[in-house]
């Protein structure tokens, strides 16, 4: 009798355990549901891995914002905004930069088109706190010039 209840009280912690795992993220941190998508002429794209956090760039006070894929994933690609400030608003033309590289590995940037915005709806500055918004923006590289439109993004703030 005394063995079958060390059994069970093994399994229950075991089970605990498990089920406490399941529910935290890599760093411990609760999972949190984000997500960057866009549109461009011919395609939606949605990259469901993202991140923001406030960096310091020389002498510039400024928010990234990126998305891309799992490293284990075998789609391709990735986006990184850049805009100087840390706050709720609305940031144009050369207070954007934006990188984008697409499933080939051809590389596009931003620069400073006087259409180009992104807004920030949401910024909670706490360790996976939600940034939230949207952007438009056009980028340009090698293959020539595309729109990325009517995007909206999610992302756990990086303290």
């Amino acid at each position: 009798m005394k063995r079958s209840q060390v059994r069970i009280a093994s399994l229950l912690f075991v089970l605990v355990l498990f089920g406490v795992a399941c529910k935290k993220s890599g760093n411990g941190n609760t999972t949190f549901p984000s997500s960057l998508t866009f549109q461009t002429t011919d395609s939606s794209f949605h990259f469901p891995i993202t991140l923001a956090a406030v960096q310091e760039v020389d002498t510039l006070h400024t928010t990234l914002i990126s998305g891309g894929y799992a490293d284990t994933s075998s789609n391709q690609g990735n986006i990184s905004i850049r805009v100087i400030g840390d706050t709720t608003s609305t940031y144009k033309a050369t207070a954007v930069l934006v990188t984008y590289v697409d499933w080939a590995g051809n590389s596009y940037s931003s620069s400073g088109d006087s259409t180009d915005y992104v807004t920030i709806t949401k910024f909670d500055k706490t360790d996976n706190g939600t940034v939230s918004g949207s952007f438009s923006v056009t980028v340009t590289g090698t293959l020539g010039t595309i729109t990325l439109s009517n995007g909206q993004f999610m992302a756990p703030f990086l303290d």
